[in-house]
């Protein structure tokens, strides 16, 4: 694979063709490296517990675990932007000290990864309240539609800052500086932008929603459980013993197995979506379009 020179930029098929050929020749080389972080945040000292509905979030209350729970986001972001390097390096980009520019670029990283994730995450969660709100005034399909509103600009704004990572491991730029350059890319052409993050984004959809599937059997077995004995344990204080029995073996209930193959496909995941806004990135902003020699 090289850098060949084009003033003409790749519409979103040919886009995603090179991102999907970067993903397969860059499994033995750069992958470990996504796969190695996805890891990291899978152990119980670096995150909430996976899924949403597997999530302990009480754990965040405790300092002692917030500590290592900020010492694994910063081993995930070097490991990011190792495989952001790496990716430069396989396109023919000379990159001096890997290792220290990727470590130079964990705060950059850091800080605009957060400002994104609260933006996108404050713009879904304003959606949702709406959406339950004009669906218990007006009915379901007012309340779909209202939330609506609020979900446009988001989806605008996570696609516009979605190339956000390249400048900051690649340029070496801060993380405001990095998402405007983002934005500025974006903006050029945000529809084709937009067909080409959509693709990633959609896989990263399906996994997230994998990593609660078993969680979620067992919550439906457990609330069937309970709602057949509400009617022989009728009192509030036996009520309340159940729930507190019933979240207890909740959340005792592991799945190993289907953790470590959700964590294996979230960081297939990760990586196809690494590669393809890569490409994207190299589209957007004029530099060489990644080819297959």
């Amino acid at each position: 694979m090289n850098a060949a020179a084009s003033n003409r930029r790749l519409p979103v098929g040919e886009v995603l063709s090179a991102g999907g050929r970067l993903f397969v020749g860059g499994l033995p080389g750069i992958f470990p490296w996504i796969l190695a972080a996805e890891i990291i945040g899978a152990l119980p000292i670096a995150g909430a517990g996976g899924g949403l509905l597997s999530a302990d979030l009480s754990r965040l209350a405790q300092p002692a675990y917030v500590v290592w729970l900020l010492f694994a986001i910063c081993a995930q972001t070097f490991l990011y932007g190792m495989a952001i390097l790496k990716l430069a390096q396989r396109d023919g980009t000379p990159v001096v000290s890997p290792m220290r520019q990727a470590i130079r670029s964990i705060p950059a990283l850091f800080i605009a990864y957060l400002i994104y994730e609260l933006l996108v995450v404050f713009g879904v969660g304003f959606a949702f309240i709406l959406m339950l709100l004009f669906a218990l005034l007006l009915g379901v399909l007012p309340g779909v539609l209202v939330a609506i509103i609020p979900l446009a600009p988001t989806a605008w704004i996570s696609t516009a800052l979605a190339f956000f990572a390249y400048p900051a491991v690649l340029e070496r730029r801060g993380p405001f500086d990095s998402l405007g350059r983002s934005l500025q890319l974006a903006k050029s052409n945000w529809v084709r932008a937009a067909g080409v993050v959509s693709v990633p984004a959609i896989a990263l959809l399906v996994v997230a929603l994998l990593q609660d599937v078993m969680p979620a059997i067992n919550m439906w077995h457990q609330t069937t459980q309970l709602l057949s004995q509400v009617s022989s344990q009728a009192s509030v204080a036996n009520l309340q013993s159940l729930m507190t029995h019933l979240d207890a073996n909740q959340k005792a209930v592991s799945y190993p197995w289907w953790q470590a193959f959700t964590v294996l496909l979230s960081a297939l995941a990760w990586w196809y979506a690494v590669a393809v806004c890569y490409v994207e990135y190299r589209n957007l902003s004029g530099a060489a379009a990644v080819t297959e020699r």
